[in-house]
């Protein structure tokens, strides 16, 4: 009998990441060739952080409104994810490197 292995994908690995516009836009750069530019707002409203996750997509652009939402900065988790802090003071939602890739996969 033939033994099936299972092939797990390499997640993505970052090689650059980048701030950028006075923080309204993080660019990542991927060592599979992959380069995304994701806005601060998109990152706002599609954070992990167990807060937003109970609310509807409707109430977390009620949330941030009409404004520009930006980033002030980035912290590093581990060597799997950062947080970001936002300008509006969130700060609890941590994208890991796959994540931020599946946003910007998805945003293209």
């Amino acid at each position: 009998m033939a033994e099936q292995k299972s092939e797990k994908k390499a997640e993505p690995w970052p090689t650059e990441l980048r701030l950028t516009e006075e923080g309204r836009l993080l660019t990542i750069a991927y060592d599979s060739g992959e380069a995304f530019a994701l806005s601060a707002r998109s990152l706002r409203l599609a954070t992990p952080s167990a807060e937003a996750k109970r609310l509807s997509p409707a109430e977390r652009e009620a949330q941030i409104g009409d404004r520009p939402v930006r980033i002030k900065e980035i912290e590093q988790v581990g060597n799997y994810a950062i947080r970001p802090t936002f300008d509006d003071g969130h700060s609890t939602g941590i994208f890991t490197w796959a994540y931020l890739a599946e946003l910007g996969r998805k945003a293209k």
